[in-house]
C-alpha cells in the first residue's frame, strides 16, 4: 500500500511538472503550441507563424502567452489579423499583417500596442498628469475625464514626433487630448489636443 501511495505521489507530480512546463513560453521564443488559427490556416502556415512572431514586439520584460491568427483572402495576398495576450495585462497586443506568398513577404500594415503591465500603465498616466498642459485640459473638462487609454508606439512611428524608440501615448478620449510619453526621461514628448 505504501509503494502504491509513493509511486502515485511521484506520478501525480511529474505530471504536475509536465503541465506546468508545457504552459511556459520563453521572451524570444513562442512556442508553436500558443498559435491558435481562427478559420483555416493557410498552406505554408509554419512559415508564416515564424514571419509573424519575428514581427511581433511585446512590451520589454513580458511575453504573449497566447497568439490568434485570423487570415482572409484579398486580392492576391493574405490578410492577417494576430491578436497577442500577456499574462500581465488585461488587454492585447493587436497587429495586421498582409502576406505575399509569391514574394515570401509579411508588411505589418498597422497596429494597437495595449498588452503593457498594469504598473507601467499607472506610471504613463502619472507622467502624462504632471504636464502643464495636460492638467489644464483636463481641468477644464468639468465633468472629469474618463480613465485614459495607454498605447505603445513603435520606434518608426514614434520617430515622425519625437526619436526611434518605444514611447507610451496617454489618451483622454472624452477631453479630447492625447501625450505621448517617453518612459526613459519620464518626460511628455508631445501633446495633441483636439480643443
Amino acid at each position: 500500500m505504501k509503494n502504491s501511495t509513493a509511486l502515485s505521489i511521484v506520478l501525480l507530480f511529474a505530471l504536475l511538472v509536465t503541465a506546468i512546463s508545457g504552459c511556459v513560453v520563453g521572451a524570444d521564443d513562442a512556442s508553436k503550441e500558443n498559435i491558435v488559427w481562427v478559420g483555416t490556416p493557410p498552406a505554408k502556415n509554419e512559415d508564416v507563424e515564424e514571419k509573424i512572431i519575428q514581427h511581433m514586439i511585446p512590451y520589454a520584460g513580458t511575453e504573449y502567452g497566447n497568439i490568434t491568427i485570423s487570415a482572409s483572402k484579398e486580392n492576391d495576398k493574405l490578410r492577417l489579423h494576430v491578436s497577442g495576450v500577456s499574462a500581465n495585462s488585461m488587454r492585447p497586443d493587436l497587429y495586421d499583417f498582409t502576406y505575399d506568398y509569391d514574394k515570401n513577404e509579411l508588411i505589418r500594415v498597422s497596429y494597437l500596442l495595449e498588452a503593457i503591465p498594469e504598473s507601467v500603465r499607472g506610471k504613463a498616466i502619472g507622467i502624462a498628469m504632471q504636464n502643464e498642459q495636460i492638467r489644464e485640459i483636463l481641468s477644464a473638462d468639468m465633468g472629469g475625464s474618463s480613465i485614459p487609454s495607454v498605447k505603445r508606439i513603435l520606434p518608426e512611428t514614434a520617430e515622425k514626433f519625437y526619436e526611434p524608440k518605444i514611447l507610451l501615448s496617454v489618451t483622454w478620449k472624452d477631453s479630447s487630448v492625447s501625450a505621448l510619453v517617453d518612459m526613459d526621461t519620464r518626460e511628455v514628448a508631445e501633446v495633441w489636443s483636439g480643443n
